[in-house]
């Protein structure tokens, strides 16, 4: 059922998050151009509904009871290169900006392959992989606020912390971004993505839903390592499994809830913290009517 102009009512979020977990969204709409993106919201803010902007559906847990309002899904996708700087729209596919670069023998942006999301969570949550991060190759980013404010915001303004950015837990939404790279050769950037690509399959269950990381990594210390060590590795709650391959993974192997994964987080939390005494922090953002 579509309800113009908020989209359909009554989406079922598992059929967009890379976990295939979620209940349903009150309204769902996508957007795939920024006059669009720009519209939902005006609509949304009208109708007095909080927004949920989506992008790749990763690092996400969306309650089974889904969420309120209006969530869009950011499927606005473009880039422009000047230079070694590259400006992505936020519904930009991180890898997309990575074959960018690559083409245009731009370096120092190809661990962004390995980054299953967009721009704007890139940015939201400083994304990183392979010993890098988006705070340390973004230049700017184009924000918008729900009243359809826009402004730009220069990288040390953003917060950005391991992990974390002062845009999380807020309704800023990113427009754009801007990323800067170095002069190479094509030949060395496509070597490069394959070589961190392969590895990536190698290390993590990728061939299983999933959603990322799901603890930050302790200083001086691994959160897989941490909850191997605490015996964990292919631990169970439900549908949900601690992965056999990687154990900062949380596979879904079957039918998982939401609260299957939950529990599943709160008892490696809780292990950990019993056996070494680290506090595990979520990476996974816990979103919806929990």
């Amino acid at each position: 059922m579509t309800i113009a102009p908020l989209g359909t009512k009554g989406e079922p979020m598992r059929k967009h998050t890379s976990l295939h977990i979620g209940g349903p969204a009150q309204f769902y709409v996508r957007v795939t151009t920024e006059r669009d993106l720009i519209g939902a919201v005006a609509v949304a803010r009208e109708h007095e509904l909080p927004v949920f902007v989506l992008g790749g559906g990763t690092n996400l847990l969306v309650a089974d009871a889904g969420i309120s309002g209006v969530v869009l899904h950011n499927d606005w996708a473009e880039t422009q290169v000047d230079g070694t700087e590259i400006t992505a729209a936020s519904g930009t596919p991180m890898a997309s900006v990575a074959a960018v670069a690559a083409r245009k023998g731009i370096l120092g942006l190809e661990w962004m392959a390995t980054v299953p999301g967009t721009v704007g969570g890139a940015v939201h949550g400083n994304a990183g992989a392979y010993g890098s991060e988006t705070k340390d190759v973004l230049v700017n980013a184009e924000l918008m606020d729900l009243d359809g404010k826009t402004w730009t915001a220069a990288n040390a303004e953003l917060g950005f912390a391991y992990r974390t950015s002062a845009l999380q837990k807020t309704s800023t939404i990113v427009l754009r971004a801007r990323f800067r790279g170095t002069p190479g050769e094509r030949t060395t950037a496509v070597k490069k993505i394959k070589e961190i690509a392969n590895d990536r399959m190698a290390k993590q269950p990728l061939a299983q839903p999933n959603t990322g990381s799901i603890f930050r990594n302790p200083p001086g210390d691994h959160a897989g390592r941490l909850i191997e060590a605490a015996g964990l590795k292919g631990a169970t709650e439900g549908g949900a499994m601690v992965s056999t391959k990687h154990a900062n993974f949380i596979v879904n192997i079957g039918d998982a809830s939401a609260s299957d994964v939950r529990t599943l987080m709160e008892r490696c939390q809780r292990v950990v913290k019993e056996k070494f005494g680290v506090d595990l922090i979520p990476e996974v953002e816990m979103v919806g009517e929990w």
